[in-house]
């Protein structure tokens, strides 16, 4: 019974420990959709072939990476180790008083993939706070605007919170959104 806890003590520690390294070494290259020494050797680890490079350039054209692999190749290298888990745990059956330790480890290896792609996401694509949209729209050329310069004076002028970049009025002592204090 000791070797079956160890058992699973183990192969719930393999799992951590490969969707961290995944996850690092996909993040750790440079280039979006690039690869570097890390990288190779975790597609080679887990047999994932690189994604041809007339889809990787679709693929990097559709989002905003600014580094690290693709997240295709990272959610294949994922899926194959919670393959692994789950062929593991099918392998050991359901030997008696360990159902629900068990159940518990199958169902993390069901959420692994989404889990460890979601962190690698947050890691290589751009945060964007609550008003980055706005910003982003402000910064393009207006319809008064030609070369960025007005062609007639307008009569709004954007400011913006400096500590969490909410719009706001000129007669506004504090943000209404994070309560800092202008000024």
């Amino acid at each position: 019974m000791a070797s079956i806890d160890a058992y699973l003590g183990q192969l719930e520690g393999w799992m951590r420990e490969r969707t961290a390294a995944i996850v690092d070494a996909a993040a750790s290259v440079e280039v979006a959709g690039g690869e570097n020494d890390a990288w190779r050797g975790v597609l080679a680890e887990f047999g994932v072939a690189r994604t041809p490079a007339e889809e990787r350039l679709r693929v990097l054209k559709s989002g905003d990476q600014k580094k690290g692999a693709l997240p295709g190749e990272v959610q294949a290298c994922l899926e194959w180790v919670a393959r692994e888990v789950q062929q593991n745990l099918r392998r050991l059956g359901s030997p008696e008083g360990f159902d629900a330790r068990i159940d518990r480890l199958r169902a993390q290896a069901e959420r692994n993939t989404e889990e460890g792609l979601k962190t690698y996401r947050g890691r290589i694509f751009p945060k964007k706070g609550m008003f980055a949209h706005a910003r982003e729209a402000a910064a393009k050329p207006q319809p008064w605007e030609k070369d960025g310069k007005p062609l007639v004076a307008p009569d709004v002028m954007v400011q913006a919170c400096r500590f969490c970049g909410a719009p706001r009025t000129q007669a506004e002592l504090k943000c209404q959104y994070c309560g800092e204090k202008f000024g």
